[in-house]
């Protein structure tokens, strides 16, 4: 099975549907399977919360997930999005979905992931920022489901040294289905966890690095300089070269049949014994 290609917009949108939808289509001629969104409801964040204003902003409303859901059937790649609250699930539910991502926050939420192993038919679950035993507790409760286990390093931006990509075999041991979110800038990450055999890859996709958003903080320290979402994602050119790679590397893995192809069997016989017996 090819890997599966998860292109996330996120907020990346900026609270404008109209570059949702050309994010969407640039998505899909890169030759991603999934295009991501994240339905958060503002109402839920609290009044001092200083980034309130901006969760209002880019929250997609209900409408507007019917038309992005429209607008990926159009381009011909899936619908997916990172639920933030269990009250969100029934609408989600209701749109037809059968997939649902639960971000990383939510790895150690027995209520999510029981409700949403009940109401989807796999579910995605990103696991960055959680301690061992708390992916392996979200194991045991989502046992008996189609599930996949991301691995994820919540640092932005993400260096190189800290990409430990072999926590994936770990994942490995304990889900039905494995991958990562990738946060490191460039292809080589997804690269290297198609090659190893992951069979979700999920990034930060924008169509330039240098749109502008509202900002992100990089650290706790005030001093730190804040980045936009768009500058911890990667441009189509990125996804077309990792979808490519996905392809090349599906293709060469091959079937594993332990014959011969009928080109190396007319090899055989023309050079069995030529040599003396």
């Amino acid at each position: 099975m090819k890997t599966k290609i998860i292109a996330e917009i996120a907020s990346s949108h900026n609270g404008d549907l109209e570059l949702a939808k050309a994010m969407i289509k640039a998505a899909a001629e890169a030759g991603v399977d999934y295009v991501k969104f994240q339905s958060w409801q503002a109402k839920n964040v609290k009044d001092n919360d200083p980034d309130k204003a901006r969760y209002k902003k880019l929250e997609l409303s209900d409408l507007a997930h019917r038309e992005l859901i429209n607008e990926c059937k159009k381009y011909g790649v899936k619908f997916l999005t990172s639920i933030f609250d269990r009250g969100r699930i029934p609408f989600l539910k209701g749109l037809g979905l059968d997939t649902i991502k639960i971000p990383s926050t939510y790895c150690k939420s027995e209520e999510m992931l029981k409700e949403c192993g009940k109401n989807f038919k796999t579910v995605i679950v990103s696991t960055g920022m959680s301690h061992p035993e708390e992916v392996e507790l979200a194991t045991k409760v989502l046992k008996g489901h189609d599930y996949a286990l991301l691995h994820c390093v919540s640092i932005y931006p993400l260096p190189k040294n800290k990409v430990n990509l072999k926590r994936m075999i770990w994942l490995q041991s304990l889900a039905p289905k494995w991958g990562l979110s990738d946060h490191y800038q460039g292809s080589e990450a997804s690269k290297i966890a198609i090659a190893m055999g992951a069979d979700f890859i999920e990034k930060h996709f924008t169509l330039s690095r240098h749109l502008p958003q509202a900002f992100h903080k990089t650290s706790d320290d005030k001093k730190a300089k804040p980045i936009t979402t768009h500058l911890i994602a990667d441009e189509p050119g990125v996804f077309k070269e990792i979808c490519d790679w996905r392809d090349l590397v599906a293709e060469m893995m091959g079937d594993g049949n332990r014959g011969m192809f009928k080109e190396e069997l007319s090899v055989r016989k023309k050079y069995t014994n030529r040599l003396g017996n």
